[in-house]
């Protein structure tokens, strides 16, 4: 049975939490500075000792009150990240994707029209003939 809260660690601001799963998750998908899952608290404090001299600007765990100037700092460090969109935001990457979604969705349209003929129905509405 997978467990329902796991302990995560935020580089960007210090946080140490034990957030629900599937949340946590989303979080560390969406390239915020968290890192896990972990086991324990203690797990998550050995995975920054390990990795702070590799990342020195990850921020050192601390309490809430500690870390919400840090989240601060660190939402500012995002706004300046707007002004290089294609940077560090990656929307390049992000148009690339939506591109590749679109092209299957016309891609399981057309095979759907080929498999059930409605391909015929609708070359008579616009009166074009499509050649079989």
């Amino acid at each position: 049975m997978a467990d329902i809260f796991n302990w995560n660690y935020n580089s960007n601001t210090g946080a140490v939490q034990q957030i629900p799963a599937p949340q946590a998750a989303i979080l560390r998908s969406l390239g915020l500075g968290w890192h896990g899952p972990f086991n324990s608290k203690e797990e998550a404090l050995a995975f920054y000792n390990n990795g702070k001299a590799a990342n020195p600007g990850w921020k050192a765990p601390a309490g809430i009150f500690d870390t919400i100037p840090n989240a601060i700092d660190s939402a500012g460090d995002k706004a300046a990240a707007i002004t290089d969109p294609l940077g560090r935001l990656n929307l390049g990457g992000w148009f690339i994707r939506i591109g590749e979604i679109l092209l299957g969705i016309v891609l399981i349209g057309v095979g759907i029209a080929r498999l059930t003929g409605i391909q015929n129905v609708v070359s008579k509405v616009a009166k074009v003939a499509i050649p079989t």
